[in-house]
């Protein structure tokens, strides 16, 4: 992410990893091929979503057995192109079949990241997911905006006199984070609510830290397979790890 001097860290642990990915602790699983399972009643397995206790979205079939899980960043460059590559593959032959389950869990880098991430939660559960790979897709433009915020002096004096939630809301605004969610369904009012809420926000950068030490994350995206930390970021090798492990 480029560097914004407009952008100073109010909370803490931001910015802990790179982005493209860090190594591995184990041999990724092997088995046999697994049974597709229905999903409920009138739903597809991507529409059934829940929180976890480690503040993940656990997205799919619960009782999978193959189980991946993503640390993503949403200003990261590779986790978007990860997102891209998946699409529908990995949601119509992976996780709407109910072999995968897939919980995706945000690795705060930056403010515009901490702010993003903040406003997909913000709503009902089952928004989280298409809010999020919508969002990767408008990383470039967002990139854009912000390059244009930082060579701008008045913002830059206005933003020194705002704090808490008032802050991130002119940044969210100006950067184009606003009008995005806007397009989406959730209204302003919304957004400048939940990024109001420091508590919320302090609990992102709070979680970033320990997935850091409870996971080794050193860049995004950061893969685990059925508990096994992979070497991969892109997904025609995630795709063969989970083929690998049984979902095929």
């Amino acid at each position: 992410m480029r560097s914004l001097k407009i952008l100073t860290a109010s909370f803490a642990v931001l910015a802990l990893a790179s982005c493209g990915g860090g190594g591995t602790t184990g041999e990724a699983p092997k088995g046999e091929a697994v049974a597709a399972v229905a999903p409920p009643a009138g739903k597809q397995w991507i529409d059934v979503v829940s929180k976890t206790a480690e503040g993940g979205y656990l997205i799919g079939n619960p009782d999978a057995p193959v189980k991946l899980m993503e640390f993503a960043s949403l200003t990261c460059h590779v986790c978007a192109q990860f997102s891209k590559d998946s699409g529908s593959d990995f949601h119509d032959n992976f996780i709407n079949n109910g072999k995968v389950s897939y919980e995706f869990r945000n690795f705060v880098r930056d403010e515009l990241d901490l702010m993003a991430a903040r406003i997909t939660q913000c709503g009902a559960d089952e928004a989280m997911l298409p809010l999020t790979e919508q969002f990767m897709a408008f990383q470039e433009t967002l990139f854009q905006n912000a390059e244009k915020m930082s060579a701008n002096k008045a913002l830059e004096a206005q933003l020194a006199g705002l704090k808490n939630g008032d802050r991130f809301f002119a940044i969210a605004d100006a950067s184009g984070i606003v009008e995005f969610f806007a397009q989406r369904g959730v209204s302003r009012d919304q957004s400048r609510a939940c990024l109001s809420d420091t508590p919320a926000m302090q609990k992102l950068a709070d979680q970033t830290a320990e997935y850091g030490k409870k996971y080794s994350v050193q860049g995004t995206p950061t893969f685990y397979l059925n508990g096994v930390k992979l070497d991969v970021t892109a997904w025609a090798q995630v795709k063969g790890k989970l083929q690998e492990a049984g979902a095929r």
